[in-house]
């Protein structure tokens, strides 16, 4: 992992968003995204780039499944609160490689490498006591952490969820991944800069390079745009008639001509403006 780069693990339960949030984050549909659970079984890292260069990194991580009983694992190993962080080392040792507890293993391997802590939650469902131990876990790692209220559903328990939250992790936001604009994006990211001193110099080239981008991506569009109008508006399709032919018999085949052209003008624009999204 490098250093340099600041690199944050998506940690959350099976179907909460996890993966949804990285797709919007890191600007990648290639992110596996599914309606069973536990479509993530593995950690994968996926960069925020620009002009091919890393500025942030994001590692989509599979959900915690044996939560409670690994929390009372490490209470029983537990010397005072200074050697918390020693028991995660010592239980990831004791258990990679088994089979047990093998998605919290999994998952904690890039926080103790040194990653910040992402916690999503599903803001449509109620808060439940059983989150407490997943979220206390983490609080043992030591890593900075921020949680992320997503909304799934229809319904919004965020009352419920803010301050239960608010005890576990340094800043707590609302973030739907499926609906957030670009603004949203930098205001997380500003958030993350808040969470460790020394990510502060690289998140905010980050950011610089982020909106940088934006200004460019929007200036691109409005190109295509303009392209595509003039092109339409200009199209003329021409046919040629012997002496004494009617017209209306190939009116409707240059008429169709016409919107199939149309089409394709607006498609190709449509496709290039995608493109410069990373919609692709």
């Amino acid at each position: 992992m490098n250093a340099q780069i600041p690199t944050f693990a998506v940690i959350g339960r099976v179907n909460k968003g996890k993966s949804s949030i990285v797709s919007t984050l890191a600007e990648d549909d290639s992110v596996m995204i599914a309606n069973e659970a536990g479509t993530t079984r593995h950690c994968r890292e996926y960069p925020l780039r620009i002009d091919e260069k890393t500025i942030v990194t994001l590692i989509d991580t599979p959900g915690f499944q044996e939560a409670r009983r690994m929390l009372a694992w490490l209470k029983d190993h537990e010397v005072s609160a200074s050697n918390r962080r020693d028991v995660v080392v010592e239980f990831v040792d004791r258990f990679s490689g088994s089979s047990e507890f093998v998605d919290e293993c999994r998952l904690l391997q890039p926080i103790l490498g040194g990653a910040g802590i992402l916690y999503v939650v599903d803001g449509a469902k109620p808060f439940r006591r059983n989150y407490e131990a997943e979220m206390e876990i983490l609080r043992w790692t030591g890593q900075p952490r921020m949680a992320l209220i997503n909304q799934i559903g229809d319904g919004d328990f965020s009352d419920q969820w803010k301050p239960a939250l608010d005890q576990y992790f340094s800043v707590v936001r609302t973030f739907n991944a499926h609906r957030v604009g670009f603004q949203d994006r930098i205001m997380l990211l500003r958030a993350f800069r808040e969470l460790h001193e020394p990510w502060r110099a690289s998140l905010d080239k980050a950011i610089f390079h982020l909106e940088e981008e934006w200004d460019r991506r929007r200036n691109e569009s409005v190109r295509v745009l303009t392209d595509m109008m003039v092109d339409e508006l200009t199209m003329i399709k021409e046919i040629s008639l012997k002496e004494g032919e009617n017209i209306s018999a190939k009116k409707a085949a240059i008429e169709r001509d016409f919107h199939q052209s149309l089409r394709k003008i607006e498609h190709n624009a449509r496709r290039s403006v995608e493109h410069l999204y990373q919609h692709n």
